[in-house]
């Protein structure tokens, strides 16, 4: 203990790096208190954080040699600014807010590396910290229900399955990251991340940044349509942390504490946080939700120029399970056979009745809505952690190297008490477990005063397992797979600025190779036992981004094009179970290009924001599941499987304005109008319309401040009608009305001293009282929460 101690007290005392000082002012050159003031490091993307004291002073300390944007916002949310600096040596800088509408100054997602906003070429938004405190938000994916191009689908309540599509695309053409590193889960069937949307709930997060358009030249697999990468708070600064407590509808308690902080001059930043959510009753009474998870990280510099970057993220859920909705002949009978149907649910009177099974009384109901199985039950988990060793060799050029590991894990169980089709004898446990490992090496390079090069390597490797039971184990598992596959990938970037920074253009390639080891299976046979695998078509993409910033007027012009791929999953290259089998092992992976244009506008001293977007994306290649395989197939599947097929096309919109008239007021609006169309029939022969695709969606948020001391946030989105098919539904193009959800949250805080204070509030969730019926299931109709929180 006492050489520990030592060791710390040494470190205090050491000036190990830079400075860089100063105040955060308002418009009226007033001291700003509690000012959340981010560092990102230019070239690096690396990014630091403290607060402003009473006094309005700020300080990073022990940085290296180079270019930062520094960025502050105050705790209004409509004040903020953002000022590039070059350190060499001690630096001193104020930094004077102004009334801004933009929602952030600086972004990382669109390249990696750190940018103003004035310099980003894509289509890319940002979620705060401070946006998702102020509407209370429970998980990730409400927090970005109101970004334009995005449709947040939630089935049922908190923690019930969860899709994310991006310009009418489908859920797997939207890549996740954490901390800038790509999360799926190996198990599923495509290899997304979709599986655990729902269950990535908010801890410590300190912003989600979505990027719109093609990624994968840097981001790999699956960012066909977009980017969500979600970012773990940095720590750093005096120590600080929150409790929370809340309840209310839903039967729900949820609690989350953090705290943050660094040592010896930030030498050590931490921050960490954990949470409990217990829902007792869901949207219906019997369907409960739990959900346990810690989030962190913590950095060390071992020098101003070298660090070690820990990040981890764990999550234990337990949901109920329903059967899917379905159509009955009772119900059938009050439509036609073919043709638009309207989705008129089943009351839920009659539904206990069906769950039952007793008689009940159809009325005007076209389908079933999702029922409640009594002994069927989610167990789902995961686990993300990496590590980065970063090392800036000089001012302009740096490295990292980055390790993560992703363990997903799925079980449902399920027994006879249910009402579905297809209940087992007993109850049965099913496991899906998915594993990746990735190492990225990454290094970047200021040439000259007009390009910034990067150049990676990226090594992934996955490993997929079903079975039943507790335990995986090939000598007593009945009907188990194991499923290996690797790849490595060449990448590079180049970012030109030029005309003092008014013209950025950015272009990228990726080159990614496949490898596959042979399956294991046990408990059945399978075509693919002993075959000779082949080697996979390779993927390559490109990528180009050009914007001009025309700074007497405040306008920026943008435009974006690139393909990008999604590689085939273990699943889809030797899937099945029990005697059947529909993999492919040399799948090509899927394809597509994207390409927008678009216009940023500024007026009214940035208190007003204009933004407009065109695009266009073609899906060229796809992977599905077709019953009837072409002659030949080398591996005489027998009930079909999945192949390379035609895609489709999606075009629209993306229309949008932020104001803040005064300090204390902002208010935000979208509109997305998106047409998909598939190449072949989504029903029957002559339907080409994707399904589960709202043509128009409108947003709104506002926030208004009154005093110090209290605010009320408001955030609504409304979708128009989609098309879906239903289990038994046959050829019936089944029109479900668009979901609209409004919020409401009231917040009033009350100061306990210089650093602390007690917040309460209260919130009303599905304030219009719409019970929604997603695809056929049952959600929530309006429900309320109260809580409070303590800051220190």
């Amino acid at each position: 203990m006492f050489t520990v101690a030592a060791i710390v007290l040494a470190m205090s005392t050491f000036a190990y790096g830079e400075n860089i000082t100063g105040k955060v002012l308002d418009p009226q050159g007033s001291a700003v208190v509690d000012a959340q003031v981010r560092l990102f490091d230019r070239y690096g993307g690396d990014m630091r954080s403290t607060m402003s004291s009473k006094d309005g002073v700020y300080g990073f300390q022990g940085i290296p040699s180079g270019t930062y944007l520094v960025e502050a916002d105050a705790s209004t949310g409509t004040l903020r600014g953002s000022q590039e600096v070059t350190v060499r040596g001690d630096e001193k800088m104020d930094l004077k807010l102004t009334i801004s509408a933009a929602k952030t100054d600086v972004l990382v997602t669109a390249s990696g590396t750190s940018l103003s906003g004035d310099e980003v070429s894509k289509a890319l938004d940002v979620v705060n910290s401070e946006d998702i405190d102020l509407r209370d938000e429970l998980s990730i994916s409400e927090s970005i229900r109101n970004v334009p191009g995005l449709r947040v689908q939630t089935l049922e309540g908190p923690g019930s399955f969860t899709e994310l599509k991006v310009r009418g695309l489908r859920a797997q053409d939207t890549a996740v990251l954490i901390d800038g590193m790509r999360f799926r889960d190996a198990a599923s069937i495509s290899g997304d991340a979709t599986s655990f949307l729902g269950d990535m709930n908010i801890i410590d997060t300190e912003r989600i940044e979505v990027l719109r358009g093609s990624g994968s030249s840097l981001y790999g697999s699956h960012a066909l349509g977009g980017v969500v990468n979600i970012t773990s708070r940095p720590g750093g600064g005096p120590t600080h942390g929150t409790f929370l407590a809340e309840g209310g509808g839903l039967g729900m308690i949820r609690s989350v504490a953090t705290i943050g902080g660094g040592f010896a001059m930030d030498r050590f930043t931490y921050s960490v946080g954990v949470s409990h959510l217990n829902m007792t009753k869901g949207p219906r009474d019997g369907l409960p939700y739990r959900s346990t998870g810690t989030q962190g990280s913590a950095k060390y510099n071992f020098t101003s120029r070298i660090s070690l970057t820990g990040k981890l993220w764990y999550s234990n859920n337990y949901l109920a399970s329903t059967e899917s909705p379905r159509v009955t002949a009772a119900v059938a009978a009050n439509s036609a056979p073919t043709g638009e149907v309207k989705a008129i649910a089943l009351p839920i009177d009659q539904l206990e009745l069906f769950e039952k099974g007793q008689p009940f009384s159809a009325g005007n109901a076209t389908f079933i809505p999702n029922q409640i199985d009594p002994d069927g039950r989610f167990l789902n988990n995961f686990l993300s952690g990496g590590v980065t060793l970063q090392h800036q060799v000089s001012e302009g050029g740096s490295y990292h190297v980055t390790y993560q590991g992703v363990h997903t894990r799925r079980g449902i169980l399920d027994g006879p008490a249910g009402p579905g089709s297809f209940e087992p004898s007993t109850t049965s446990k099913s496991n899906f477990d998915g594993y990746t490992r990735t190492v990225q090496a990454r290094f970047d390079q200021r040439v000259g005063a007009h390009n910034l090069f990067s150049f990676g390597y990226e090594y992934e490797g996955e490993r997929y397992q079903s079975f039943n039971g507790d335990n995986y184990d090939t000598s007593t598992a009945s009907g188990s797979i194991k499923l290996t596959q690797s790849s490595n990938a060449l990448y590079f970037q180049d970012q030109i600025n030029l005309f003092g920074s008014r013209l950025q253009l950015t272009i990228g390639g990726r080159a990614q190779f496949f490898d596959l080891q042979q399956p294991v299976f046990a408990g059945y046979p399978t075509a693919y036992a002993g075959a000779t695998l082949v080697n996979p078509p390779n993927a390559y993409t490109g990528d180009a981004a050009l914007s001009y910033f025309i700074p007497e007027s405040n306008t920026k012009l943008r435009s974006h094009v690139g393909n990008s791929f999604r590689a085939p999953s273990g699943y889809e290259r030797f899937g099945g179970g029990f005697g059947s089998y529909y993999g492919d092992p040399g799948l090509s992976p899927e394809r597509s290009v994207a390409v927008d244009g678009g216009i940023d506008q500024k007026l009214f001293a940035s208190k007003l924001t204009l933004s407009g977007t065109a695009f266009y994306t073609n899906l060229q290649q796809t992977i599905r599941f077709v019953n009837v395989l072409p002659a030949g197939d080398p591996y005489n599947r027998p009930f079909g499987g999945y192949a390379n097929a035609g895609g489709g096309i999606a075009r629209g919109i993306e229309l949008g304005a932020q104001v803040s008239p005064t300090s204390r007021t902002n208010l935000g609006m979208s509109y997305t109008y998106v047409n998909s169309d598939s190449r072949t029939p989504t029903i029957g022969a002559d339907y080409f319309k994707v399904l589960d695709v709202s043509p128009h969606t409108f947003t709104v948020t506002a926030t208004q401040w009154f005093g110090r001391r209290s605010s009320v946030s408001f955030d609504m989105s409304a979708l128009s009608d989609y098309t879906m098919t239903l289990s038994g539904g046959g050829q019936r193009q089944f029109v479900f009305a668009g979901p609209v959800k409004g919020d409401i949250v009231y917040h009033y805080d009350y100061p306990l001293s210089d650093r602390h204070a007690a917040e309460f509030y209260v919130k009303v969730e599905n304030m219009f009282n719409q019970r929604p019926y997603e695809d056929g299931f049952i959600g929530p109709k309006a429900w309320s929460i109260a809580g409070i929180k303590l800051r220190y």
